[in-house]
Order: C-alpha cells, then sequence, then structure tokens
C-alpha cells in the first residue's frame, strides 16, 4: 500500500474514533506514525512540540491528550504535490491570515470537507449514458392494469459502487455554511473537471421549467426527470446546492427522483440547508410521499450540523455606509453618491438599459458602467423572478436601490421577491446600498409579528388560502399542472403558515449584515489591505456560478462578456466619495517629520474637526459626520464624567466637575460636591434638561454605566464618607442603594470608572484622585482594578502595577479589556510628561468559570494628554477621550482617526445609531458618524 494510502486511511479510522461523551480528549497521530509516510509528509516542528506539551509517545502509536487540539494543529504536513491543498489548507490560511477565527466546532466540519475532498482526489465519474426518448416513455399497459388501474412500476436506479458519500451541512443563518462550502469548490482536486455550484432555487426553477418543456413536446408521460438528470450530470460531476429546502409540493414530488437519478450518474453532492433533513417539508401536502427523499438524504449523504453560538455573519466588520435610512433629503445624495461611485460616468455617463429574460424586456432605469440604479418599486414592485436578479447580477456588479419600504405580512409576496433578489447579489458578489425607510433590522416583521398577523388573518379571513390564487405565479401553476394537482391541495401547504418567512427573513438579515461590511464593499475595487487580484478572483467566482440556469438554456451570451470593470485608485474613489466634505482632513503621519513649533498664528484656518490617519476612519465617519455643540454653561464645568445614555427613557446622564458648595454638608469634602445632570431628549436637537435630586448623597459620583434598568455610579466618598458603588434608579425620584463600600473592610480610595460584563460582574478602577484632591484620606490600598459579582458578593483584584488607573472597557467580544493609566495628570492638576499616559490591554481567559487578567500589553499612547474615558464601537475600534478630543484606533492598536474638540474631551458616550456625545467642562457636543458606528455596550 502507498505510503499517502496509508496515512489516508490512519486519519479515517481515528475520525471514526470517539472520545467519551463530555471529555476534553481529542485524537492525534504521534510523531512516530507521522514519520512513516516518507516523502508525501514530514513533520516541521512537531518533536519540539511535543516535548515542550507532553511526554514521548508510546504504543500505540495514537494517543489521546487532555485540552490539545486535532492533529492539524500539532502536525504541519506538507504536500510536495500543489494538487493536494485542500479544504484545511485554506482555512488554516484564512484563520492565519486573520480573515477567518480559529473556530473548534467549525474546524471539525472543514475536516470532513477534506475527507471527502481527499476521497474525490482518486475518483472519477462513469461516463454518462443518456437516455433515448423511447427508453422514458411508459411500456403500454395490460388489460390488467388499464381495468385496475394499476401504475407503471416505478423506475430502479442503481447507484456507482465507488460513489464518495457527499455531505449535507444544516444549521441556522450565519453559521459559515455558504463560506465552508465555497471553500470546498474553490478547492476541490484538479481531477474534478467538471462541477457546477448553484443556488437549489434557482437550480429548481431551471428543473421545473425543463421538465414542463419536455413534457410539451412529447407528452406528459414521459419520465424527463431522468434525462434531465443526465443533462446536469454531463455539466458537473460535482453539484454543490447553496440553500437546500423544499417549501412546495411541487419540488417534494421529484426530489428524490432527481437526486437519486444524479447519484445514478456518479454526481456527487454537497449541500447547505438551515434545516435537518427531518425538518424538511415540515407541514406540506403529501409530506408522506416526501420522506423516501429524507431517508435518501440521511443513507446517501453525511448530514453534519453547523450550529454553534456564532453568527458569522454578524461577527463585527468595519461598516461601509451604503445603509441609510430614514428616507430624507440624504438618502438621495446618498444614492446618488454611491451610484457614482460604482459606476464609470467619464466613459458611460448614466442612461437607460434594457435586458432579455426568457423573452421579457427588463428596464433598467438608471446605468453607468457596472453600476445599476432602481427604486424598489422599479425593481420590486413589478411581477419580477431570480431569472430576472441572476440575469442583472450577471450584468452588473453594484446596485443601489432605494425607498425600500418595511414590510409586514401583507406585504410578504414584495418581501419574497426582495429576498430573492438579496440571494442573487449575495451569491455572485454584487455590492448593494439601500435607502430604507426603517432601520435595517425592522425590514422584515419578527416571528413574533408573522404569528400575530397569521392568526389575526385566520380569525378575520383576511390571509387567504391556495384557492385565491394568492402567492402562486405562472411557474407554480406549470409545475402543478404537470403533476396533476388542483389549487386547493395547496392550502395547507408550509408557504401559508410562515415557517418559511422566518427562515428566510433571518437569512436575509444575516447576508445584509455581511454585506453592508467595508470587507465586502471594498473586495475587487482596488482597495482591499491584501492586494486585489486575489480578491477579485474570489469576488468575480460568484458571476458564472450564478448564471447556471440561464446558461443551462443556452440563453445567456459566452462568459467572456463578464470584463473585469475599470479600476480607479483608491485615492480617487475616497475624493471622489468624501472629497466635498470640509469636515474632512487626511493626514499623512511620519515618524521622522521636523519638530515644529506648537505656537499657532491667530490668524491661521481653523482645524477641521475630522482627522483621518487611515482609509479605515472612512468607515467609521460615514459620508457626512459632524460635530455641533448642544449646550454652552459657562456658570460651572457641568459636562465631565459618567456618560451614560438610557435608551429607555431616552435620556442622558452626565457628571459635572467638582463645584463649589459652601453648605455646611459639604465641609467633608472641602466644600466640593459634584451634580448629575439629566438631559432627555425628543429628537437630536430637541431636548430638555434637568438636575438630579437624590433622596441620599451621591457621594461626588464620578464614572457610571447602564445596569440592569437604572445605572451604576462610582461614588468617590469623603472625608467621613465610604467611596464604593451605588446603583440609582433611571426615573424619579431617583433612588440610590449602595453595592459596595470596603474591600474587606479597607476602604477604597476613590473609584474613578465602571463596566459591566455579560456575566453581570461590575469591573472598576480604583485610583488616589480623591486624596490628591483633598476629600478622601490617606490611601490604605494601592490603586487596583477590580471585580465584583453582586449575586455573591465576591470582590477581588483582578489587575495592578499602575501609576492612576481610570477608564476600562471590554472588546464587543469580551476578550480584551482596555485600561487607561494617566498617571501624567495628577489630582492637583499638575502634569508629569515623563509618566504614563497610555491604553493598556489585557487578554480576558477562564479558568473554573472564573475569569482572569493576562498578556498586558500597551496598546496605545496618546500623543496629545491622556487618555481618560474609554470605549469600544461595535466593530472593535478604540475610541478615547484625550487631550484633543476623540482618538480612535483599530483593534491592532494602530490611531486611524480623530474628532477634534475644542479645549480637548476627557468623556464621551454613544447614544443611537452612530451618535456619539461628547464632555468638554462647559460644552456638551453632539457627534454624528455613520449610522453603522454604534457602541458595543449597547449596540443601537
Amino acid at each position: 500500500m502507498p505510503p499517502s494510502v496509508r496515512f489516508l486511511a490512519l486519519r479515517h479510522a481515528l475520525n471514526e474514533l470517539r472520545a467519551p461523551a463530555g471529555s476534553r480528549f481529542s485524537v492525534t497521530l504521534c510523531s512516530k506514525c507521522l514519520r512513516t509516510f516518507g516523502s508525501d509528509a514530514k513533520v516541521k516542528g512537531y518533536n519540539d512540540h511535543v516535548a515542550r506539551r507532553r511526554p514521548a509517545s508510546r504504543e500505540p502509536h495514537w494517543t489521546s491528550w487532555p485540552g490539545l487540539r486535532p492533529v492539524r494543529d500539532l502536525a504541519t504536513v506538507q504536500h510536495s504535490n500543489p494538487d493536494m491543498r485542500g479544504p484545511l489548507d485554506e482555512y488554516d490560511e484564512r484563520v492565519h491570515s486573520r480573515q477567518l477565527r480559529d473556530d473548534d466546532h467549525q474546524r471539525g466540519i472543514v475536516q470532513s470537507l477534506q475527507d471527502l475532498h481527499d476521497m474525490l482526489k482518486d475518483y472519477h465519474a462513469p461516463k454518462v449514458v443518456h437516455p433515448t426518448i423511447e427508453s422514458l416513455k411508459p411500456p403500454p399497459r395490460s388489460l390488467f392494469g388499464f381495468l385496475f388501474h394499476r401504475k407503471p412500476a416505478r423506475r430502479r436506479t442503481q447507484l456507482p459502487a465507488n460513489l464518495p458519500k457527499g455531505l449535507y451541512m444544516y444549521g441556522d443563518v450565519g453559521s459559515g455554511k455558504t463560506m465552508l462550502m465555497d471553500m470546498f469548490y474553490d478547492t476541490l482536486p484538479h481531477n474534478i473537471t467538471s462541477k457546477t455550484r448553484i443556488h437549489f432555487h434557482n437550480f429548481m426553477q431551471d428543473v421545473h421549467k425543463r421538465l414542463h418543456a419536455m413534457k410539451m413536446e412529447h407528452g406528459s408521460d414521459l419520465d424527463a426527470i431522468q434525462y434531465v438528470a443526465a443533462d446536469i450530470a454531463e455539466k458537473g460531476s460535482v453539484l454543490c446546492f447553496d440553500e437546500f429546502q423544499c417549501t412546495d409540493v411541487a419540488d417534494a414530488m421529484i426530489l428524490r427522483s432527481l437526486l437519486e437519478a444524479l447519484m445514478s450518474h456518479g454526481v456527487v453532492l454537497v449541500t447547505t440547508s438551515n434545516r435537518h433533513p427531518n425538518d424538511l417539508y415540515k407541514n406540506g401536502i403529501q409530506r408522506e410521499s416526501f420522506v423516501p427523499c429524507i431517508n435518501l438524504l440521511k443513507t446517501s449523504l453525511r448530514v453534519l450540523n453547523l450550529d454553534s453560538t456564532t453568527d458569522y455573519r454578524k461577527i463585527p466588520r468595519p461598516p461601509s455606509g451604503v445603509y441609510h435610512h430614514p428616507l430624507d433629503k440624504a438618502a438621495v445624495t446618498h444614492a446618488d453618491n454611491w451610484f457614482r461611485f460604482f459606476g464609470d460616468y467619464e466613459n458611460d455617463p448614466p442612461h437607460t438599459a434594457t435586458h432579455q429574460v426568457w423573452g421579457r424586456d427588463i428596464e433598467v432605469p438608471k446605468a453607468s458602467g457596472d453600476a445599476a440604479m432602481f427604486s424598489f418599486d422599479e425593481l420590486i414592485g413589478k411581477a419580477t423572478g431570480a431569472a430576472d436578479y441572476i440575469e442583472l447580477c450577471r450584468t452588473y456588479h453594484g446596485f443601489v436601490i432605494t425607498g425600500v419600504p418595511g414590510m409586514t405580512y401583507r406585504e410578504r409576496d414584495l418581501a419574497r421577491r426582495f429576498i430573492t433578489f438579496i440571494d442573487a447579489v449575495y451569491d455572485s458578489r454584487a455590492k448593494l446600498v439601500l435607502t430604507t425607510a426603517v432601520p435595517l433590522f425592522q425590514l422584515f416583521m419578527s416571528h413574533e409579528e408573522i404569528d400575530n398577523a397569521l392568526e389575526d388573518g385566520r380569525k378575520s379571513g383576511s390571509v387567504k388560502h391556495a384557492e385565491d390564487h394568492e402567492g402562486v405565479d405562472d411557474v407554480m401553476r406549470q409545475m402543478m399542472d404537470d403533476l396533476g394537482m388542483s389549487m386547493s391541495m395547496l392550502k395547507n401547504s408550509s408557504m401559508f403558515t410562515g415557517d418559511e418567512e422566518r427562515f428566510a427573513f433571518s437569512r436575509a438579515l444575516s447576508r445584509l449584515s455581511e454585506m453592508g461590511s467595508q470587507e465586502w464593499v471594498e473586495r475587487g475595487l482596488g482597495m482591499e489591505h491584501r492586494g486585489g487580484l486575489g480578491e477579485r478572483e474570489g469576488w468575480q467566482r460568484g458571476y458564472p456560478q450564478a448564471c447556471y440556469v440561464i446558461l443551462a438554456l443556452n440563453q445567456c451570451p459566452p462568459l467572456e462578456a463578464n470584463k473585469p470593470r475599470k479600476q480607479r485608485p483608491a485615492s480617487q474613489k475616497r475624493e471622489q466619495l468624501f472629497g466635498g466634505n470640509r469636515n474632512l482632513q487626511h493626514i499623512n503621519r511620519q515618524s521622522g517629520a521636523l519638530w515644529q513649533s506648537s505656537l499657532v498664528s491667530p490668524t491661521a484656518p481653523q482645524p477641521k474637526p475630522f482627522l483621518i490617519y487611515h482609509d479605515s476612519f472612512l468607515s467609521v465617519l460615514g459620508l457626512n459626520p459632524t460635530l455641533q455643540c448642544l449646550i454652552e454653561d459657562n456658570r460651572a464645568p457641568f459636562f465631565h464624567e459618567a456618560g451614560i445614555f438610557h435608551p429607555p427613557t431616552n435620556t442622558l446622564f452626565v457628571t459635572s466637575n467638582q463645584l463649589e458648595d459652601p453648605s455646611p454638608d459639604a465641609v467633608t469634602t472641602r466644600n466640593k460636591t459634584i451634580v448629575i445632570t439629566k438631559i432627555e431628549f425628543f429628537s437630536p436637537t430637541d431636548f430638555t434638561r434637568d438636575k438630579v435630586r437624590c433622596p441620599e448623597r451621591n457621594y461626588m459620583a464620578n464614572g457610571g454605566t447602564n445596569y440592569r434598568d437604572g445605572l451604576i455610579l462610582c461614588a468617590q466618598g469623603s472625608l467621613r464618607e465610604p467611596s464604593g458603588l451605588i446603583y440609582m434608579e433611571a426615573k424619579r425620584p431617583h433612588k440610590t442603594t449602595t453595592l459596595l463600600n470596603n474591600y474587606h473592610s479597607r476602604p477604597f480610595n476613590s473609584p474613578n470608572d465602571v463596566i459591566v460584563h455579560s456575566d453581570g460582574s461590575i469591573w472598576f478602577t480604583d485610583p488616589i484622585y480623591g486624596y490628591e484632591q483633598g476629600f478622601r484620606p490617606k490611601p490604605q490600598l494601592p490603586q487596583l482594578v477590580y471585580r465584583f459579582d453582586s449575586s455573591t458578593g465576591d470582590i477581588r483584584v483582578v489587575a495592578d502595577g499602575f501609576g492612576r488607573p481610570n477608564g476600562l472597557c471590554f472588546s464587543p467580544d469580551e476578550n480584551t479589556i482596555y485600561i487607561t493609566d494617566t498617571d501624567l495628570i495628577h489630582g492637583d492638576g499638575s502634569t508629569d510628561y515623563r509618566r504614563a499616559a497610555t491604553i493598556y490591554a489585557y487578554s480576558v481567559l477562564w479558568e473554573h468559570d472564573a475569569p482572569y487578567l493576562t498578556n498586558r500589553r500597551v496598546f496605545a499612547y496618546a500623543d496629545t494628554g491622556a487618555p481618560d474615558g474609554i470605549k469600544c464601537d461595535v466593530f472593535g475600534n478604540v475610541y478615547a477621550g484625550c487631550g484633543d478630543g476623540i482618538n480612535v484606533w483599530n483593534s491592532g492598536g494602530m490611531l486611524i482617526g480623530k474628532v477634534q474638540i475644542e479645549g480637548g474631551c476627557a468623556n464621551f458616550c454613544f447614544g443611537r445609531n452612530g451618535e456619539m456625545w461628547c464632555f468638554g467642562e462647559h460644552k456638551l457636543w453632539r457627534v454624528k458618524l455613520s449610522d453603522e458606528s454604534r457602541g458595543a455596550l449597547l449596540g443601537i
């Protein structure tokens, strides 16, 4: 047996082994086994790894070791033949380049794809033998069969003995199904010379049309499925279906015969689906007739569950700003700017265009280069379908759709067409720009709204059944005629129960989320971080696949017509989109720049508020960022710390800097006090301002955050009153409750800032600013960071070694915590520029169900002032209030931009839809960024 075959056989045998339920053991190959495979494989650094991680391997040559990943992470197997590259190599490369996260569950699925890939290396499908038309006609029935209405025996099919077992991957939206299948498709062995990848809905539409055409020509008794299956098998020995589903009886009645016929010709099937095979066609008409198809799927394909806790399409990505709401004047500008961006005004000015699909004309009201622009009514409001959208996606690579409404159950036909269009755009990797009447997540009805609408419709009779011919198009009627079905048979179909809407809506929103990312929009446009060629090839790969339906009927031009779009330099694109905005300034940071005096002439031009150090900051800003002073009050520094936006009441809470207080009650704070102000918003510029009057003292409140239905504030205390954490109700009378006021009987210094983890624990910093400012006694504790579990009362130190710990926040995934050290600024106002003005990052790890911090590292050092308040947006960018305003770093610690604010800004907080409230002591500023630049804390 050749060494490579022995290696695959051994790995296959190991994959069949299963560790005991609940164990943390994983099966690996020992180095002795790997060394036996000669030139086909070699171990890189594996012995060193073994020496570090575990004892030398002993017989037998497979071992189980706790906590270690599968063999792929332990020994890198290199193949001398480049054709050996498979899905696992591609997955590892994407993880290494940080395009993907290393997910154990997903890696197991990739291993299954790799196993199938390895089997296909030696697989050669049998030659397709086309049946004749005569052989597909039923034999004449005997007199006995005619008298007793006996149907002809079902045609038996036999599968090739060497047919590899395909894969059926199912999981919820966003679990990575399509990405994994595409990875498998793109890395198929070179001996697989014909392959097809297509959306299942489009595939079935094509099949039904061809079946109908053959029966019209040769008679309804013809077993046309066998003929069509042979045609499909000739075009691909590996067939990849995306979004396998069965929602109507027409599909259900032919699927088993079709799949059997395909496999009899040696076609290997790989498919993704939202449902387990057992859940396909639930509540469908004559479902018992579909059960054999379910059994076929389960026996002929390996069923894999992709569900994990992560929706990969909703993993925060830098936003691109392609979606805009509401439908205001800015929406028109938004659509025009993006259409100009994707189009080619210089060589192909905007014009109307006409395309033909199935003999019908599709009118494009506005086209330029590779871009097309429609209103929602022009594209979706007309009787268009999947074939129309596929033809458009073959021709255009960028779409701008304006005036998209929110769709209720009454508009479900529009919703279905719109979702079909989204699927076509997604499959072709095209770009999509939308202006919508409602926020993206409100485009479609929620699950509860669907249920309520259906129930109301049943009670009132407003939800029509199939007898009323609602929701049944011409193609559906043709298929039903072929099957000899009546309209009344559809009344219990799942297409009228709301089940499919739930899946479709969730999938569409998940795909829109992915298509709205900067990564998606920049792919193939010469703006990628990894260069353009590989990305562009990946972007264009979808076009010929999406054209499969039309190609099968020879209805589309040659694929050479899909010429690459002319790329414009990224700088030209930036200028085209943002060059007219006078608030933006691009900065070239050069480490070798000469020192210049910081004195500025009074006649010098005012600096622009938004400084761009890296192009990725454009995604944060959006097309029209603004900076506006909402309140200016020179009586006192009312806008200093905390900054808590409370969504249920649409109220902003902010604490002041220290104010003079001559009252006897303020003696213990050296006649200082801090005021809490609340601002209730009715619109971005319409609000009321009031002072929070607590029944109890607030004890010099400082930083704060949202907590349950109210707020947590850091109570710095006084010379007599202890410091700690207090809970304050968000509504009048704003009652307060002390949560914590000591560390094992030792008083805190003066807690400064606080955050809440998703597990409910409270994390806070405790510098000595209160002592330096004279209203706290001499410290009895170092300057530390604490974690407090209010459910158990447990309080412990999680970090030390700071000059003055200040602000803190978690990354969106809570795997990292950022803590600012403002040792540069002392409590008496003096500064020492030799001290820290630093943001430190720690990794958050878990052991025995408890978190701990490790891997302390410098994340960033502020170049102006010291970083005080700190927040993350949903994409992992880090914002901090500094001496010149808000500084923004990406998750790698690169400064990408600044929001310059007169007088600086120590603290800030996020509001809704890219809104930030920034505190400049005597001024309250409103910053409007891209709608997608939302704070990670609230995510709104």
